[in-house]
């Protein structure tokens, strides 16, 4: 065989080998999206990369093509839409991580493609998913027989009517004492009735009234006590001075100054209606002094006062007060005497939205 004949037959062979590369890609893009043509493609070692490329990177792309438009749905506004590809979801997700925020939209759609990811990585397509009982698993067992019922546990249930006070939800808004001593108790007041116990009471009448047919719902009469200050009434008590005058505000320390002489709280069994705080029994400076909502205008605040004077006789008590505060009145009747007007005392403390005066008076009760 002559060199001449040789270089045609490696050229026909070429040829061949070349068609049989095509011959295949062609079958695979009738059927499924495969790279092996390419690969065998490769194998011919007399075939440079490029070449291979450019002959079948273009009907890699049409067939991709094909593919998307099988798989791309119409949205309501009538626009096609087609699925992402992969470099698209890899590029979306390398975009959304060097961003320091997204809306909620996109934090959805990005979760989603990461679990997509994910899947395709461990090997995971829908068609994993099967619904049938894997061998592996056991029936569950049926369930057991029901307990026979015991006649007298449903006697019992029947023949209740109403449910005890103590633990209705009635007293729960009262708030019950569970007939606990009071320690260190200084004063008991029956006789007062505040506009919260007659809402309370008119509420119980209207219902009463409403449904002639049912039991009334029962209460016990409480009166309003006035005690030290313990650990369980800080809760109450920083919510009601927070509520009464600014947030934040933290009285625990009072726990470690004589409370008995520097603490009184008034409370309708365990509802903290009402707190009355000195400093120390040397510097004896009202902190605070205040009255639950609901609880005004019953003399609460003025039986406060009156037992913190008691309780350090002989000793000056100065505080500062608002300008425009009513309470200026209570002081005033037992004696308080302004001595200096401080402009912007509760600038710091106040909102800036708040109607009550920023400028404040020092007043004095002078016992000795």
């Amino acid at each position: 065989m002559s060199s001449d004949e040789s270089i045609y037959d490696a050229d026909a062979d070429h040829k061949r080998k070349r068609r049989k590369g095509n011959d295949g890609l062609r079958t695979s893009s009738n059927q499924s999206f495969s790279l092996k043509p390419l690969v065998d493609l490769l194998d011919d070692v007399e075939t440079p990369f490029e070449e291979a490329m450019d002959r079948l990177l273009p009907e890699y792309l049409h067939d991709r093509a094909v593919q998307q438009e099988k798989e791309s749905e119409k949205d309501s506004a009538g626009q096609l839409l087609r699925p992402l590809t992969r470099s698209e979801i890899m590029s979306f997700l390398d975009a959304t991580v060097t961003s320091n925020s997204c809306s909620v939209a996109q934090a959805l759609a990005l979760r989603k493609l990461k679990v997509g990811q994910e899947r395709r990585r461990a090997g995971w397509t829908e068609n994993n998913i099967s619904t049938s009982t894997p061998p592996t698993l056991s029936e569950l067992q049926p369930a057991s027989a029901p307990l026979a019922e015991h006649s007298t546990i449903i006697e019992a249930l029947e023949s209740t009517k109403t449910t005890p006070f103590e633990n209705s939800f009635l007293a729960r808004l009262h708030g019950v004492a569970r007939g606990a001593a009071i320690p260190g108790l200084v004063s008991v007041d029956w006789e007062t009735a505040t506009p919260w116990m007659n809402l309370m009471n008119d509420i119980r009448d209207h219902y009463t009234f409403a449904h002639p047919e049912r039991d009334c719902p029962s209460s016990t009469v409480s009166p309003i006590t006035y005690s030290p200050l313990e650990p369980w009434h800080l809760d109450q008590v920083h919510d009601l001075l927070g509520r009464a005058f600014w947030s934040g505000i933290d009285v625990s320390d009072s726990l470690e100054y004589s409370p008995e002489r520097c603490t009184i709280i008034a409370a309708y069994n365990r509802l903290v209606v009402g707190v009355a705080i000195i400093s120390s029994p040397r510097e004896t400076y009202i902190t605070y002094l205040a009255v639950r909502a609901g609880w005004e205008n019953a003399q609460i605040a003025t039986t406060m006062l009156y037992h913190l004077i008691t309780l350090n006789p002989h000793q000056d008590i100065t505080l500062h007060v608002s300008a425009n505060n009513s309470a200026m009145l209570l002081y005033n009747r037992f004696g308080f005497k302004a001595e200096e007007f401080v402009a912007g005392f509760y600038e710091a403390y106040l909102d800036p939205q708040s109607r009550a005066s920023k400028n404040a008076f020092r007043l004095r009760l002078r016992q000795h």
